[in-house]
């Protein structure tokens, strides 16, 4: 495929600049950005140049920009519609991740390399939604084989008013086991069917396409803590090897952050909790042990 033949060379990674901490100068966040071209109409007999009236929705003349309401650190990412006046048209925000960071938008270059070492199991990011009208916004992400095969991809609607940052996450469907080579990651503000409106925003902050964000298997003494199998059909077996003593709580959570089950059960040494997860459907599950260790989440797949 052309888009995998130019694609730098030497350039690997996950989600660059995810956390947005990168802002250029003209304030957009680096290695993000659409393709928005203005048409120029020019006058052949007076050779005076024409083009469309954009009304943006800040000053910055552009839907993907920096902010400073961030979640953590100093900046995230903020994309918005923008209108044009002489066509009447909405025109939806869209920010593309792409690798070369000279460039404010992705061109014909669109997506990062993904290497052997990178983590791609899902899309996960911090987000505000403060919709003008009944917008709904769309994350997406794709994997691509070295053939330019796509072989996983995961979307997330966004609907309703957030005004404060909410977490969410979405495992990739994996259709094949080939090795990941090549990974787009898109938000848009409108869905596929959607109406966009005017005065919309959307700020994200913190992508991930790993499980970093919920801090699993790397809290102090997670690795001590055994949950087993991790693709069980009847009884998941949680061992916390002698080390929480008292009172545990166990919460399963799906991937749309509900909690599907929860238990309370009083621990001692070498105990090892025996919980039925027979009645859960099919699909990825994380189960938060909370005990005076603190809390700690691991993951399994219900069969």
């Amino acid at each position: 495929m052309f888009l995998l033949l130019v694609l730098p060379l030497g350039v690997t990674a996950q989600i660059i600049n995810g956390d947005f901490e990168t802002i250029k100068p003209n304030f957009l966040p680096s290695n993000w950005g659409m393709n928005f071209f203005q048409q120029v109409v020019i006058d052949t007999e007076t050779g005076e140049s024409f083009t469309d009236q954009i009304q943006y929705t800040w000053c910055v003349p552009s839907m993907i920009y920096g902010t400073t309401e961030a979640q953590s650190g100093d900046y995230a990412m903020e994309l918005s519609n923008a209108f044009n006046v002489t066509q009447n048209i909405l025109i939806p925000g869209e920010a593309v991740l792409f690798s070369d960071a000279t460039q404010d938008f992705p061109g014909w270059n669109p997506g990062v390399p993904v290497s052997a070492e990178d983590n791609v199991e899902m899309i996960g990011f911090h987000y505000k939604f403060l919709p003008a009208g009944n917008d709904v916004a769309e994350a997406k992400v794709q994997v691509f084989d070295a053939d330019g095969n796509e072989i996983g991809t995961a979307s997330i609607a966004i609907s309703g008013t957030h005004s404060t940052f909410e977490y969410i996450y979405e495992p990739i469907q994996y259709t094949s086991t080939a090795a990941p080579a090549l990974m787009y990651v898109t938000f848009s503000m409108a869905k596929e069917g959607s109406t966009p409106t005017f005065g919309s925003r959307l700020i994200i902050d913190n992508v991930v396409t790993n499980f970093d964000a919920l801090q699993l298997e790397t809290q102090p003494l997670a690795t001590a803590i055994r949950v087993y199998p991790t693709l069980v059909d009847q009884t998941l077996h949680i061992s916390t090897a002698g080390l929480a003593a008292g009172p545990v709580t166990y919460t399963i959570v799906n991937t749309e952050g509900r909690i599907v089950t929860q238990k309370t059960t009083e621990e001692t040494a070498a105990y090892v909790y025996n919980m039925d997860v027979s009645s859960l459907a099919a699909g990825l599950y994380f189960i938060n042990i909370d005990s005076a260790l603190g809390p700690i989440t691991k993951k399994f797949i219900k069969r």
